[in-house]
């Protein structure tokens, strides 16, 4: 029988991290993933803001600084980036010169004018993963009654206001949130209180197994504890508790697969020249097979090659498929689908803090680089809150001796259980059935 479509989903490319949030969410729609601005949906004149304005962000993200441009637009930008101090708690519901400049785009360069034409037809909800369409489509449908949803996919554990709109209480977006921080974020920002849903973000269900059962992440997490433990000392105090929660009657002694790292080098690319330096580390291990390096290089070809050449400098080439495996794609999609089976063979998550914080949830530490721009710094907070996300102890260029001193003390166990145990985990499941059958029940 066929599934019935249960939504429009919209993404917008402006890195991976709105695409990744879409992607899990696929089959809710029967036509896919609407990448909203690199179709032919949009006109010549929106398509060169979209392009303008993804130019901008990978080049914050490259760099994390801002590049050579007037002081005003440097203002606007700053005010779209900057996420205020959570406390004192206060009234944050007027809008910001970001807000404002988002709302003359819409009013006046006609950014997401064709989003209600073009879901003409049909009165489904519309799901979108980036604030910029959402917003429009709510400024589109103002003071009509409203006959279609729109939800919006948070995907940062703190935002900027330009995520709400201006008049923020008469705004009919439904949010759909990864932790109860950004519920309150958006209650400040003047968002009422029943137009936002703790989903959790939306993670892989094949990297997750049933939504009662859990019976994929539950068997990887086994086999990564198990790595990440190798003094035994976690398995002394918890694994009575493991075993419960896990519902496993054993706990088997060993796997039969090296450490795993996967090094994730970022849409934009902002990580590469530290693969240099990790594979100079870790020559010997991955050798010897006692480590195996996932290198996650997007869709840049440029980003691979230079990936390929660092290989080549270490003279590991013969490890390529082997003790080094490189995950590259042309197409963003078949991208996400190549990692997500990766991560199911991972022990620890080498990233910096972006939508990837909420991986920690399928049981992986999440070993933080440093943050590029304020909202990977709010995801590394939280990281941190929860204890699944771990500072580097020291240097790329010696990390084969940290990550063993990581794993003998069972940090990154302890990481991995943390990240289990505290954060959201069906997102994706939660979202579709709110999207079916209009109930929610928060945990």
């Amino acid at each position: 029988m066929k599934k019935p479509e249960l939504a429009h989903l919209v993404a917008v490319h402006m890195g991976l991290g709105h695409l990744r949030a879409a992607y899990p969410l696929r089959s809710i729609s029967t036509e896919g993933i609407i990448v909203w601005g690199s179709r032919g949906q949009v006109s010549r004149g929106e398509k060169k803001y979209w392009r303008l304005w993804r130019r901008i962000y990978y080049h914050l993200s490259r760099v994390g600084s801002y590049p050579v441009i007037g002081k005003l637009a440097l203002k606007i930008l700053i005010s779209v980036e900057r996420i205020p101090s959570f406390y004192p708690q206060r009234d944050l519901s007027r809008p910001t010169a970001g807000v404002r400049l988002l709302k003359f785009l819409i009013r006046k360069a006609n950014l997401g004018r064709r989003l209600p034409e073009y879901f003409e037809g049909d009165s489904l909800p519309v799901v979108n993963t980036f604030y910029a369409t959402a917003v429009a489509l709510d400024m589109n449908l103002k003071g009509q009654e409203p006959s279609r949803t729109n939800y919006l996919i948070v995907c940062d554990a703190d935002i900027n206001r330009v995520w709400v709109p201006d008049r923020s209480a008469e705004s009919q977006i439904k949010y759909l949130v990864p932790c109860s921080r950004t519920k309150a974020r958006l209650i400040n920002y003047g968002v009422k209180e029943k137009n936002i849903f703790v989903t959790g973000f939306p993670l892989p269900t094949e990297n997750i197994g049933s939504e009662a059962g859990m019976e994929g992440l539950k068997i990887d997490l086994m086999a990564r504890l198990q790595q990440l433990d190798t003094s035994g000392k976690f398995f002394t105090y918890y694994g009575q508790t493991i075993q419960q929660m896990l519902g496993l009657k054993r706990v088997p002694d060993s796997t039969n697969r090296p450490f795993t790292i996967m090094f994730a080098i970022g849409g934009a690319g902002a990580q590469v020249e530290t693969v240099s330096k990790i594979l100079k580390s870790l020559n010997g291990l991955i050798d010897s097979a006692r480590v195996r390096l996932i290198l996650a290089c997007g869709v840049q070809r440029k980003v691979m090659e230079k990936v390929l050449k660092f290989i080549n400098q270490q003279g590991l080439s013969h490890q390529i498929r082997r003790n080094i495996n490189i995950i590259y794609q042309d197409d963003v999609f078949n991208y996400f689908d190549q990692f997500n089976r990766w991560l199911r063979q991972t022990d620890v998550l080498w990233t910096k803090p972006s939508e990837l914080s909420f991986y920690c949830g399928l049981g992986i530490p999440i070993l933080m680089a440093a943050p590029i721009g304020p909202q990977e710094e709010r995801n590394r907070r939280w990281l941190m809150d929860i204890h699944a996300g771990l500072f580097p102890p020291g240097p790329p260029e010696y990390c084969a001796e940290w990550l063993a001193d990581l794993r003998n003390n069972a940090r990154l166990a302890e990481a991995a259980w943390a990240g289990f145990i505290k954060a959201r985990k069906l997102g994706t499941y939660k979202i579709a059935k709110l999207l079916e059958t209009g109930q929610f029940t928060e945990e």
